[in-house]
């Protein structure tokens, strides 16, 4: 018994200096997927941990520390670190707390505030004084949020000294939905704004600063950046909710305002040919621009592609009566983004005849797009045959001539075998492609269909740069999966709601080269409710460098596929599933798995 203890203290030991020996870039990445206080934590536990939490600074810089009201001491924490803190989110304090503890509060924050960069304030009702008391001593501070909070004025004028926010370049407020509580908002904000003469990015959502409800109009913070020490600013992105388009109008004619980004107001016809004559007229210079082009008429249009000569990245939103868009094209000299959004089908009813398309194909100059996003909006099921030609050739279009596509993203729009083949085949300088519920078959994924195709060479072997594919709600079979991939090397794989594909779809995957098996880091499999515990075990064993499973609405998967999980999933960092399962099995999870995290959706996170 004496030996079997002493052989145990002998283990621990080794195994404590296993740990210890670890070097600074391992232990890093173990920091990388702990909040503060575990990191904290941990940096006690050896000189050599304690070292790596000290002397790298990428963890503290791109770590975004949260202070919650429940767990103030945690300020305490990041006192002991002043250097080390760089952002800093203050979240759920509000009116009812005692001046004792916004004292013990204060006191520790003034101990590493002068380092802080980026502070947000998050769901806080506070007053006016006790932000300032905040921002005083802030003398790094680059970037300020003010998400969904409620500032109320101070009994008692403030004394705080905020010369420091010269430093402040990026100002961003975001508002609630409820448009009656932050009347003083404002007023607050101006008197914040007179000291950030340096501002270059502003940020303007759901404010409602500019509603007639207001009760002293006076403050108003679109009509102080008219004024000329905010020409500074580059970059402004505001809502219908805090500027008219009078405001609009005169903020873009500020003489000495030279945008570079400009992101408007979606509303539906809010931005009209006033808006559009001022952007052409006094704002040439932007290189991003996200806007409403609803109820503009196509001359508006084609006088604001013929001034922005520079622009890079283009986002509109709505409709146009023809597709001059695609002639637009040509105007641009710089742009690489093209994000077109609830473009309406029965537009296309009218999409020119092929001379238009012919004209565009015969002018000699390439263009540099290398980022297109379609999203056509409406079903195609429920518009005339001509529309979906006139759709199609505009696809072939873009198939076509713009071969530089690293990035393209097609949603509802009628993809048939020959389309999808054309685009597979022209733009082979691909990385991502997705095509959401675009009607994709199974015989458009391996060519089954067309004679002049071998059934073993499937449309993608052209795509020999691809690594995220999404197929997203179309009409993939469990017959496609057996050799749509044959030639693939994909990061990233979403068959989301492809609700055909079972089992058997999952061992086809399983039988694919190593090629494919290997490169795979995540899947999504979500809504695929066919799916069940023994397609998962035959396919999972095979994808050692899985990273990422999004198992979500699949009601077949029980608790057994955690096991395949833990036996054969070791990289495994991220997890959709259902709660219950996740329950059952939680604690043997974390012990073969301690990095795991679940989430309960993937869609925002990584995109699919």
């Amino acid at each position: 018994m004496e030996e079997s203890i002493e052989t145990r203290i002998i283990q621990k030991e080794r195994l404590e200096g296993l740990w210890s020996c670890l070097p600074e870039e391992v232990i890093c990445t173990f920091y990388e997927y702990l909040n503060f206080r575990d990191v904290e934590a941990a940096s006690q536990t050896c000189r050599s941990w304690y070292a790596a939490f000290i002397n790298n600074s990428k963890i503290h810089n791109n770590v975004e520390f949260v202070i919650h009201r429940k767990h103030s001491q945690a300020l305490a924490a990041l006192s002991r670190y002043p250097s080390r803190c760089k952002r800093i989110t203050i979240e759920d304090f509000g009116l009812d707390t005692t001046e004792t503890e916004w004292e013990q509060v204060l006191d520790c924050w003034k101990l590493f505030s002068d380092h802080v960069n980026h502070l947000r304030f998050y769901k806080c009702k506070i007053t006016e004084r006790q932000i300032e008391s905040f921002l005083c001593s802030c003398i790094s501070l680059v970037s300020l949020t003010v998400d969904c909070c409620d500032c109320a004025d101070s009994d008692t004028d403030s004394d705080y000294d905020l010369i420091n926010l010269v430093s402040v370049t990026h100002l961003e407020i975001k508002g609630t939905k409820n448009e009656y509580t932050p009347y003083s908002t404002d007023k607050s904000l101006i008197k914040l704004t007179n000291f950030m003469t340096n501002l270059v990015h502003l940020s303007l959502v759901k404010c409602y600063l500019d509603s007639q409800m207001l009760p002293r109009p006076e403050y108003n913070i679109v009509r102080r950046i008219v004024e000329p020490k905010f020409a500074t600013i580059v970059s402004i992105s505001v809502d219908q909710n805090c500027i008219s388009r009078d405001q609009l109008v005169c903020l873009l004619k500020v003489p000495d305002l030279r945008l570079t980004s400009l992101n408007l107001p979606t509303e539906t016809g809010f931005v009209d040919g006033a808006v559009i004559n001022a952007i052409a007229t006094h704002q040439t210079e932007i290189v991003h621009l996200f806007i409403n082009i609803s109820y503009i008429s196509t001359e508006h249009f084609d006088l604001l592609c013929r001034h922005l000569e520079k622009l890079v990245t283009f986002h509109f939103y709505g409709t146009l009566s023809d597709s001059c868009w695609l002639e637009s094209l040509m105007y641009f000299k710089e742009l690489r983004t093209l994000i077109i959004q609830n473009i309406d089908f029965h537009d296309f009813s009218n999409f020119p005849e092929p001379t238009i398309l012919q004209r565009l194909l015969d002018k000699p100059r390439d263009i540099q797009l290398t980022h297109l996003d379609i999203d056509f909006g409406l079903s195609f099921h429920l518009i005339s045959k001509t529309a979906v030609n006139n759709v199609k050739e505009c696809l072939r279009f873009v198939a076509s001539r713009l071969l530089k596509l690293t990035f393209l993203r097609l949603s509802n729009c009628p993809l048939d075998e020959n389309l999808f083949r054309d685009i597979t085949t022209n733009l082979i300088n691909l990385v991502v492609l997705r095509v959401k519920s675009c009607n994709i078959s199974g015989d458009a994924l391996t060519g089954l269909k067309n004679i002049e195709i071998d059934a073993s060479r499937p449309p993608l072997r052209h795509l020999k740069r691809l690594t995220q594919l999404d197929l997203c709600d179309n009409k993939v079979t469990d017959v496609s999966l057996e050799s749509a991939f044959t030639f693939c090397s994909l990061k990233k794989l979403s068959l989301r709601d492809c609700f055909q594909i079972t089992d058997c779809g999952l061992v086809n995957l399983a039988a694919q080269p190593e090629s494919f098996k290997r490169s795979i880091e995540e899947l999504n499999l979500s809504f695929c409710y066919k799916v069940t515990d023994l397609g998962l075990s035959k396919l999972l064993p095979e994808l050692k460098r899985l990273r990422v499973l999004n198992l979500k609405g699949c009601p077949q998967v029980t608790s057994k596929t955690l096991e395949t999980v833990k036996r054969y999933c070791p990289k495994l960092r991220y997890l959709c599933i259902s709660w219950d399962i996740y329950m059952s099995d939680k604690h043997s999870l974390w012990d073969t798995l301690p990095l795991l995290k679940l989430a309960s959706n993937f869609d925002h996170d990584y995109d699919y």
